[in-house]
């Protein structure tokens, strides 16, 4: 057995002298891919090459996304064996570590020096985002209000660009920057608050079936002009589950308006007692976040230190999940290996089983046997034609 110490010298022992026409590696760790390409050197050299390992070696596989999000950071997404503990890193230091269920699991890192890395006992997983997200801005329609000042608040904040259009009286808006070009080359989502988004609802369905993004809070989700968009039907408003905002489960104070029932194609999201709070739904090209919260304010305002940053991101979050997304290409390490165990399948093979010493010995006694035993068919075959008087 080949440790994973040692492999690196008698890979470099076995290209200058090979030592024989067939080698077969037997480790204790999922060879990386210099190992691997190594040995399918040796094998395109004309050496046939095999491997095994002295335990199953777990199934790894690492995927690094950018955040749709003006802050930056990247979401890794892994999948292993269930319930193993992996140990998450990048280039400068360890990060956090996680225990996966049959999902897999996933964490975001707000900033990390690629590549990343993913450990589970001696195999390792790196893996970079191979592209960045170019900025788009956020359109936000609805009513003069609370709910429609913090939403442009929250996200300002959080460093989006945002246009805005809300409604102060009968034929007078406030605007802010240019909310009537709807267009995936500029916009990455629109939020329509209310039924002040009424007159723009055709433009806004062409722009998500186009690829834009599109977040309905209640009264928008409930208005005809939105119904062959909306990812549910509206339910009855809710008072709130709390009456204080709780760090663990803020959203619990605020009133909701349940999604129910989901149209076709919908996924919920988030659940509050049993109830859809938030579901998605692809639209075209595009996609539909439906929300049942309304008068999401109330979070900001009346919780504790952090719930104006909670807020903030909850709402990157929300439009993150809608958002049409332009990539960058951008170059990576040569150095990623995001499934080292199906790469090395892919080199050299399945495993074969090893030939140790014990196997060998009993192979040869075998070969021994058989030579007997033909011998002695051989002299009987002799003796019988022998006594029949034939040559």
């Amino acid at each position: 057995m080949v440790a994973q110490n040692g492999l690196a010298v008698a890979l470099a022992a076995w290209t200058a002298a090979p030592p024989a026409d067939t080698l077969h590696v037997h480790v204790d760790h999922v060879l990386d891919g210099q190992e691997r390409d190594w040995l399918r050197a040796l094998s395109s050299a004309g050496t046939t090459v095999s491997w095994s390992a002295r335990s199953t070696l777990p199934a790894l596989a690492l995927e690094v996304q950018p955040r749709d999000d003006p802050m930056g950071g990247v979401t890794a997404r892994v999948a292993a064996p269930r319930s193993a503990r992996v140990q998450v890193g990048d280039a400068a230091s360890p990060i956090d570590s996680m225990v996966l269920d049959a999902r897999g699991g996933a964490i975001t890192v707000p900033i990390a020096s690629q590549p990343l890395s993913v450990r589970v006992g001696s195999s390792q997983a790196t893996a970079a985002s191979a592209d960045s997200l170019l900025a788009r801005r956020v359109v936000v329609l609805g009513r003069g209000g609370w709910e429609g000042k913090f939403v442009i608040a929250a996200l300002e904040e959080r460093g989006w660009l945002v246009d805005a259009r809300l409604a102060v009286a009968p034929g007078i808006d406030v605007t802010q920057g240019t909310p009537e070009m709807l267009d995936t080359s500029r916009v990455a989502a629109v939020i329509a608050l209310d039924s002040a988004a009424d007159r723009d609802a055709s433009r806004i369905g062409a722009f998500v079936r186009s690829g834009g993004g599109l977040v309905l809070e209640p009264e928008a989700a409930g208005r005809p002009a939105f119904v062959g968009l909306a990812a549910g039907g509206v339910a009855r408003r809710e008072r709130p589950a709390s009456i204080t905002v709780a760090d663990a489960a803020p959203r619990r104070a605020l009133a909701m308006s349940a999604i129910a029932p989901l149209h076709a194609g919908a996924v919920a999201i988030e659940w509050r007692d049993g109830r859809v709070a938030a579901a998605a739904r692809r639209v075209g090209a595009g996609r539909v976040i439906q929300l049942a919260y309304d008068e999401s304010w109330r979070w900001r305002m009346s919780g504790g230190e952090g719930s104006m940053e909670a807020h903030r991101r909850w709402w990157t979050q929300v439009v993150g999940a809608a958002a049409y997304q332009a990539f960058a290409h951008t170059a990576t390490s040569s150095a990623t290996d995001a499934a080292p165990l199906a790469s090395l399948y892919a080199a050299l093979g399945a495993p074969r089983p090893a030939l140790d010493a014990g196997a060998t010995a009993e192979r040869h006694g075998l070969h021994l046997w058989m030579i007997f035993a033909l011998g002695a068919m051989l002299l009987a075959e002799w003796g019988s034609r022998r006594l029949r008087g034939a040559p």
